[in-house]
């Protein structure tokens, strides 16, 4: 058995989802297991809410001694992601990807699994890129690059988390799949010295812990130009759907032309193998991504994403109404245009220093019995804490082109193609954001409502019921939001109303025809009927009898 043969169920470290085949609606897409086991191809409105992530959250929490306090600050860090619009256009970018390059690698086609081991290897070796068994690639891939803390490591890898990493393929329409394992996408970082030798081993590594196989073993002692050709085939042989690469401007400190020479395999990749590469960088790799790669990067149609710092306008205010719920100091502050102005200025829109001078802020507040934050105390924790990167953000502050060069992770050097794509961009971010605040709500009250009716109704509450009920609960404790269990008062609610109108049911009696009671024990009827009789609410009755769980297990 080679080392391309691997054994079913023969993993490390990897997960994996057995296929399940379904109709991909679109005609080209059809009729491939590797494109068929892919999840749905979602709509906007599916994404946000796929890649929203809430921290717990309790107001009860703010009662907590201090020290345990500090431990749900923490949180922030580690859970809330609230979705953007270049979050949307990236999982839409990842998603066509993904799909264009299994549109021309279907292993059902006639010794698909043997010619991907042969011509991947010969084709490297030889540079002769005619005869391989795939179309012409029209997603060769693209690059996000953008300012350093904006989130794109993060996020990439939040969006590439919505699709299985792993699918284990059986049997397709009866017929024997020759390529048993497929990696959707396997993400890597970019070797601190750009050494081509590093990257080729930590991918042979990465395929191993996925799929069993003893890549690394075999061939840790090779030399670049040997490991090369291999990991090309097993990209080939494992259908891999998406290679990313990121803290790519790691190539900058590559020795002699190494850095020229990866990007121009990347593009091998492409040629071959029809793979998609996604690289991903600061502004500092720029000059590495010039050349070959950019010009097969320009023909792919899917255009580089460039994040740039966040401007103050309604994205940056949506970001901070998101991370402001979270607040465990003694007294909650309401977001403001002062509060918004001066976490803009302290952070200048890059959204991890923000998230952090959020959370330091707090932090300190709680460790110096200080009962809530302020505009002061905020600027306060930025300059004692935020030594080390003063001088790029005052640099970002002072908007002057020469003081920002000098720090090459923050610095755009932007072409006249770049600069349109970035107006396209801003006028598709308006119409995301419309659609991402029509999900989430517009406000923290609207968040609330719609959190509130989402949970009466996994709770069993018709949704009409649970609408009016999470309105008229957030109506009544508006100024209280954050210092009553919300969601419990909307079910009783919910329950009360319920209760009225079976009462309010017209009485057949009249006409002749005795009123039915149940007898069933169990029925739900005759317990709120005799819990009437100890002078006890619908609600409290159906609590006793346990047909009513405790809230708390729906709040997640």
């Amino acid at each position: 058995m080679s080392e391309f043969d691997v054994p079913l169920f023969h993993f490390s470290r990897g997960e994996f989802v057995e296929a399940d085949y379904q109709d991909p609606l679109l005609e080209d897409y059809r009729n491939n297991p590797l494109l068929e086991a892919l999840p749905p191809i979602w709509d906007d409105k599916t994404v946000v809410n796929k890649l929203a992530s809430k921290p717990i959250f309790h107001a009860s929490e703010r009662d907590l001694p201090v020290h345990l306090r500090l431990h749900c600050v923490q949180r922030i860090s580690r859970d809330f992601f609230w979705p953007l619009s270049r979050h949307l256009e990236l999982q839409q970018s990842i998603s066509r990807l993904i799909r264009d390059g299994y549109v021309g690698r279907n292993p059902l086609t006639p010794n698909y699994a043997f010619r991907a081991r042969r011509d991947a290897y010969d084709l490297i070796m030889k540079g002769n890129t005619s005869g391989y068994p795939v179309n012409t690639p029209t997603s060769a891939g693209f690059a996000l690059v953008g300012i350093s803390g904006i989130g794109k490591s993060s996020s990439l890898l939040r969006i590439l988390q919505m699709y299985p990493q792993v699918i284990l393929h059986r049997k397709y329409k009866g017929q024997d799949m020759p390529a048993p394992y497929q990696i959707v996408w396997l993400k890597m970082d970019c070797p601190h010295d750009g050494s081509i030798r590093g990257l080729c081993l930590n991918f042979l590594l990465a395929v191993d812990s996925l799929v069993g196989t003893r890549y690394y073993k075999k061939n840790a002692t090779k030399n670049p130009d040997e490991l090369l050709p291999l990991m090309a085939q097993a990209a080939a042989v494992h259908c891999l759907g998406v290679l990313i690469i990121d803290e790519i401007q790691n190539l900058q400190e590559a020795k002699d032309d190494r850095a020229a020479q990866m990007l121009n395999f990347f593009v091998q990749l492409v040629n071959t193998i029809g793979l998609p590469v996604v690289l991903v960088g600061t502004y500092k790799a720029l000059p590495a991504l010039n050349g070959e790669f950019r010009n097969a990067r320009r023909n792919s149609g899917q255009g580089d994403a460039t994040w740039h710092h966040f401007k103050k306008d309604e994205e940056w205010t949506w970001l901070l109404q998101g991370l402001w719920k979270y607040q465990w100091t003694d007294q909650k502050v309401v977001l403001d245009q002062q509060f918004i102005d001066v976490m803009y200025d302290e952070s200048q829109g890059i959204s991890d220093i923000a998230i952090k001078l959020f959370m330091l802020t707090q932090w300190r507040a709680l460790d110096k019995e200080i009962s809530h934050i302020t505009p002061e105390l905020i600027r306060s924790v930025a300059r004692d804490r935020f030594t080390l990167i003063r001088p790029a953000l005052e640099a970002l502050r002072s908007g002057k082109k020469k003081q920002i060069q000098k720090f090459a992770d923050i610095y755009d050097s932007v072409s006249i193609d770049d600069y349109l794509d970035r107006i396209e961009a801003e006028q598709r971010q308006a119409e995301r954001l419309e659609v991402i605040r029509s999900e989430l709500g517009y406000d923290v009250t609207e968040q609330t409502t719609n959190e509130i009716s989402a949970w009466l109704v996994d709770a069993g509450i018709e949704l009409a019921a649970a609408l009016q009920s999470a309105n008229e609960v957030v109506k009544t404790h508006l100024h209280e939001l954050d210092t009553i269990d919300l969601h419990k008062e909307a079910l009783k609610y919910a329950l009360q109303q319920q209760s009225t109108a079976v009462n309010k049911l017209p009485s057949k009696q009249g006409k002749g025809k005795s009123k039915v009671m149940p007898t069933e024990p169990n029925d739900l009827r005759l317990i709120v009927t005799q819990g009437k009789k100890k002078k006890l609410s619908a609600y409290d009755s159906l609590q006793t009898a346990g047909y009513i769980k405790d809230p708390l297990e729906f709040i997640g």
